[in-house]
């Protein structure tokens, strides 16, 4: 019986901590996940490799072994600096070529070396740094520290005429004496077209933006970069390792995500409706839906949880609340959500309708609910499901909104195999004439209601449909239904 109301749902589908107030949403990523000893996803990641000082005296020879950059099979990243008998071995990864943003939250979960002459960064590069050159295509680092400050995170920008020992920086020291290496660490930026603001485990501490950067220069910022992990060894600026300092050292990341800002869920004027006949009428316990934009952030339709025997109330990050009471969902998307009214909303009365979306809420859609909401899935096969016997044959209809049952109903859960029928009285009629109804109730295992009935004699012999009016209680939906088969 579930497999119906996956239809019938199908059938709805195509006929119709850092910033509190920015809905983020995740648009690439990498947990890191995979056997112990494997390569770092070689779609989303290249390697700068030799020995060349990268333009800072550095002693470190960056290479593609598995010795310098591998996944530990816990979820996690290792970039390895290791000492060796010619020197020093690490590994530089880079997303040039693979991957690139502009604007949004990027952030990385690490946890870093120490030592004299060490230099972990979490940074980024302008992608056209191929063809104009560094400073000019620009350099943003979330994360760069010399082991001999072990407490020290560096937040910098680089760009023509403040670069180098020159550049746009301030300073992250953990409380307490606190190290880097001794545990993981949130770093962060936050950037917009007119700023880019820096964090330490959701602290900022640094915001740069056209305004403060020296008179004469140039915002450069405003362009795709691309992501780079490395461990240095050696430099202008940290000094050569020493006696005191321990090898090998390693970088461990838990993750590296990048977020694009994402408008808030909004509900469209009169976009709460009944899931059948897409009209405002709607009744506790019958199936709505809700049009909009930014719903969810995706598609599923599996949301039956056969352990728990329900629909559930969560989707990824997005619920719907009517008057405060969390719905079960049938169908999420960005677009359009259908989800079950709780049974105990109240009716005649103005109540509030609500998404939330990865905690950002929605607007408040007002609704007035009645005590039922006579409607009918469509027309033709949707609709009508099944003629038998003999004249006069027995058809079942599959409605939505005929309100109180004789049944303790539960939010989410099919409605019990067993025949339960409407509290009010319902009449089928085409025009004069009205059809002999044999149920109307619940429809066993499923979460929508069910009308068994025969067409009366007289119906026209010709056309493919014909109207007619559903009324339960005193409320009455009108319908088109196919003509007797």
């Amino acid at each position: 019986m579930q497999r119906l109301l996956y239809t019938l749902c199908g059938w709805l589908l195509v006929a119709q901590v850092i910033s509190a107030q920015t809905a983020w949403r995740l648009v690439w990523s990498d947990e890191f996940d995979g056997p112990a000893n494997s390569l770092p996803d070689q779609a989303k990641w290249g390697y700068d490799t030799g020995a060349t000082g990268w333009g800072n005296q550095e002693l470190e020879n960056y290479t593609k072994s598995p010795d310098n950059a591998s996944l530990d099979g816990n979820g996690n990243l290792v970039i390895r600096a290791v000492r060796t008998a010619s020197g020093y071995t690490s590994a530089r990864l880079k997303t040039q070529g693979k991957f690139t943003t502009t604007y949004g939250k990027i952030e990385a979960r690490m946890k870093i070396p120490f030592g004299q002459g060490l230099w972990p960064a979490f940074w980024m590069l302008g992608s056209d740094i191929d063809t104009v050159g560094w400073p000019a295509c620009g350099e943003i680092d979330i994360m760069e520290n010399i082991g001999r400050e072990p407490s020290i995170n560096h937040g910098s920008m680089h760009a023509p005429g403040f670069s180098g020992g020159n550049s746009m920086t301030a300073l992250y020291t953990l409380p307490n004496a606190q190290k880097f290496s001794d545990d993981f660490h949130t770093f962060s930026i936050v950037w917009s077209p007119q700023a880019v603001e820096f964090f330490v485990d959701g602290n900022s501490y640094e915001k740069v933006t056209p305004a403060s950067i020296p008179a004469g220069t140039k915002w450069i910022f405003n362009k795709p970069f691309f992501v780079l992990l490395n461990v240095a060894v050696g430099g202008s600026w940290p000094g050569n390792p020493d006696a005191s300092t321990q090898f090998p050292q390693t970088m461990t990341v838990d993750y590296v995500r990048v977020y694009q800002a994402a408008a808030p869920p909004a509900i469209s004027a009169n976009g709460v409706v009944n899931a059948a006949s897409f009209g405002p009428d709607m009744a506790p316990g019958s199936l709505a839906s809700i049009f909009g934009t930014e719903l969810a952030d995706l598609t599923t339709s599996a949301l039956f949880d056969v352990t728990a025997g329900g629909y559930r109330q969560t989707s990824g990050g997005t619920t719907v609340s009517v008057n405060g009471v969390l719905c079960p969902l049938i169908y999420v998307s960005p677009g359009q959500i259908n989800f079950q009214v709780p049974w105990q909303t109240p009716v005649r009365k103005q109540v509030d309708v609500q998404v939330v979306r990865d905690g950002i809420p929605s607007n408040s859609q007002p609704v007035t609910f009645k005590a039922t909401a006579p409607s009918a899935f469509g027309v033709n096969a949707v609709s009508i499901v099944g003629c038998v016997g003999t004249s006069p044959k027995v058809c079942t209809l599959w409605g939505n909104g005929f309100g109180p049952k004789a049944i303790t109903a539960s939010d989410g859960v099919p409605n019990a195999l067993s025949l339960a029928r409407t509290d009010g009285p319902c009449k089928l009629a085409f025009g004069t004439l009205d059809a002999a109804i044999n149920y109307c109730g619940a429809a066993p295992g499923l979460i929508i209601d069910q009308l068994n009935f025969s067409y009366p004699d007289g119906l026209p012999g010709t056309g493919s449909t014909v109207a007619a009016t559903l009324t339960v209680g005193d409320v009455t939906g009108n319908l088109v239904l196919p003509l007797a088969r």
